[in-house]
């Protein structure tokens, strides 16, 4: 697998109570026309309160569908422009959670022009301004400030025109003024690292014009004092965004400065976010026998609330960290790297061109950033953050109104945490890994998150599934390479058929194609690793396996996942000592038949992004040849 980009994760998403909501049919046809006829009034009051009640409708789906058809948002966006504070406040918070909601509503927002206003909101009120202590609308400038970034942010994660409309603007040289952490507080640099951090990923116009520009802010937010939250989130972003300014090429920044940022990462990732979370989930109040909660007032509110906000740095900061070592370890990071470092040294050897076969990923990680990981133990701080805290805990922070974001952004921590585990598998040598056992243990701790928890969270069944890939072909590598056998450390030595079966039964019921994918290849790299220690049992389970894969070939729907089923097929069979269990099951006959499926639904699925584009005509290259080879062998 190549580079897991980071996934996408709405900045403090709002948090859905429709069924209090939800309104009859003329009511709500009615709130909305009230809601129109507020807005485009002059009286502010009058705005305020309709964009508090456009604000409470957004939290049900049918309310947020009619307000949609009813072009509210195109009426809400220029609000960020107004005169009066208030409003523009309450049209930066509305219209940041409505792109929270889902990823498609931000399509919408750019279709109802909401960036032509935000643009302007940065070029009008942002460009100059510094927050007036004496000002009575200080903290709602501030706040609308805020909002305003994170909806930005939102917006370039999930728009293409959106990154188009900043680098024609003068954002990003605006922007670059309000790292200064004694100026403009903990939120507002917070907020707009954590959009630059999105705004540069991939974007060679925006590095090149921050480049110069944030330099030496970023070196100072590196070397704050302190480890509290807030600033252990500033530190990690910062981290994360100075790599970024380099174009990824970690090597190039000096020694110093790469092992400050992979000591800070270290230091955010030794927090125990799960102990954090238990000792919150202590102070949120539970219900009666009737199901109600007394909300707190107060002191007591604002002990919780500082508690929650202080649960959610830890939680962004570490998933900052993650998510700069993912992409770190990812393999085209890697390749970049070495390219750099090949140019800046091109007399010297390398390995490729001295050695045998291809350069390893584990072979292409920096000797002193790989020193860096392994003396920080950084992967098992990693491999930390995919479990969770206990289930009692989730469900009280599930449930209480206040703490949603908390569970919610756990979960996320979880899913990033398992795809960074992806990319540090195929990264680091094998022995910082544990050794073939440590990596049994993570494919099976990974499986047991796939087929024992019940997950429905599809984002967390697709990076464990990643997980148990990668183990898998690890494995694979350390057997193939030296020609070892399998018996020798024992491993699989308890898996049962019925194990297996459970493998195949998720496959079945399975509806995500990216998860369909990971599950055949992993159960053929499995069967793989099995053909080194032939005998009647694991003889029966390549069968198994063979036949099944076969079968769901037949059923698939989508061409990348049949193409990625026949690529399995192919790499199982072609093992000497496969062949007499290809004539065995008539393999040849059973592939003939596969091959004009593959090309039919190759012409008819065109329209695929690059990788599944080169996987499918790989396929439908190479199976011709090789049911001609496999028949001339069986």
């Amino acid at each position: 697998m190549g580079k897991v980009r980071k996934r996408k994760v709405r900045h403090n998403a709002p948090v859905n109570n429709s069924d209090e909501e939800e309104l009859p049919v003329e009511s709500k046809e009615s709130a909305i026309q009230t809601i129109i006829d507020q807005l485009q009034v002059s009286n502010v009051e009058e705005k305020y309160c309709g964009l508090q009640t456009f604000a409470m409708l957004l939290e049900c789906p049918e309310n947020l569908e009619q307000m949609i058809k009813r072009g509210l948002i195109k009426i809400v966006a220029p609000l960020l422009l107004d005169a009066a504070s208030s409003v523009r406040n309450a049209a930066a918070g509305s219209l940041r959670n409505l792109s929270a909601i889902r990823f498609d509503l931000c399509d919408v927002l750019m279709e109802q022009d909401v960036m032509t206003s935000l643009i302007c909101f940065f070029h009008q009120f942002a460009e100059n301004w510094t927050p007036d202590p004496a000002s009575k609308s200080k903290d709602e400038d501030i706040d609308t400030f805020v909002q305003c970034t994170y909806l930005l942010l939102n917006l370039c994660e999930s728009s293409e025109l959106a990154m188009k409309y900043v680098g024609d603007s003068r954002v990003l040289d605006i922007f670059c003024r309000y790292l200064d952490l004694s100026t403009f507080g903990i939120d507002i640099v917070t907020a707009i690292l954590q959009c630059l951090f999105v705004i540069v990923e991939d974007n060679p116009k925006a590095v090149d014009k921050l480049k110069n520009s944030c330099e030496r802010q970023l070196r100072e937010l590196l070397s704050i004092e302190g480890n509290d939250p807030s600033n252990l989130l500033i530190k990690s972003v910062a981290g994360g965004l100075t790599i970024s300014l380099c174009g990824g090429n970690i090597v190039t920044l000096p020694t110093v400065v790469l092992n400050q940022i992979i000591g800070i990462l270290a230091q955010t990732l030794s927090v125990d976010h799960r102990l954090a979370c238990n000792q919150l989930s202590s102070n949120v109040p539970l219900g009666d026998a009737a199901g109600k909660v007394k909300i707190p007032e107060g002191k007591e509110a604002m002990v919780l609330e500082k508690q929650v906000k202080s649960v959610i740095q830890v939680l962004d900061a570490q998933q900052s960290a993650i998510e700069i070592i993912t992409n770190i370890c990812s393999s085209e990071d890697l390749d970049e790297v070495m390219d750099g470092m090949e140019s800046s040294d091109s007399d010297e050897p390398t390995e490729d061109s001295i050695g045998e076969g291809t350069l390893l990923p584990e072979d292409k990680l920096p000797p002193e950033l790989l020193e860096a990981l392994i003396s920080l133990e950084i992967y098992d701080k990693i491999w930390a953050r995919t479990q969770l805290p206990p289930e009692n805990v989730m469900s009280i922070l599930k449930e209480y109104e206040g703490t949603q974001l908390v569970s919610k952004k756990l979960y996320s921590l979880q899913t990033r945490s398992l795809l960074c585990v992806n990319n540090m598998i195929m990264t680091l040598p094998l022995d910082n890994l544990g050794g073939i056992n440590g990596v049994y243990k993570i494919w099976v701790d990974a499986g047991k998150l796939v087929f024992k928890n019940n997950s429905n969270n599809f984002d967390i069944l697709e990076s464990a599934t990643a997980v148990m890939r990668a183990a898998l072909d690890k494995l694979q590598g350390y057997y193939s390479a030296k020609d070892r056998k399998l018996d020798d450390n024992n491993l699989f030595k308890d898996l049962a058929l019925s194990d297996i079966e459970i493998m195949l039964t998720g496959i079945r019921d399975c509806q995500v194609p990216e998860i369909r994918s990971n599950l055949i290849r992993m159960i053929g790299t499995m069967a793989l690793l099995l053909v080194n220690n032939l005998n009647d049992i694991t003889t029966n389970v390549i069968i198994t396996i063979t036949e099944f894969i076969i079968e769901q070939a037949h059923k698939e729907n989508e061409v990348w996942v049949l193409a990625e089923a026949i690529d399995t097929i192919v790499d199982l069979y072609s093992e000497d000592e496969t062949d007499s269990l290809a004539a065995k099951i008539k393999l040849g006959d059973k592939l003939s038949m596969l091959a004009p499926i593959l090309k039919n639904k190759a012409r008819q699925q065109k329209k695929l992004p690059k990788e599944y584009k080169v996987l499918v005509a790989t396929a439908n290259s190479n199976l011709p040849r090789f049911i001609k080879y496999l028949k001339g062998r069986t």
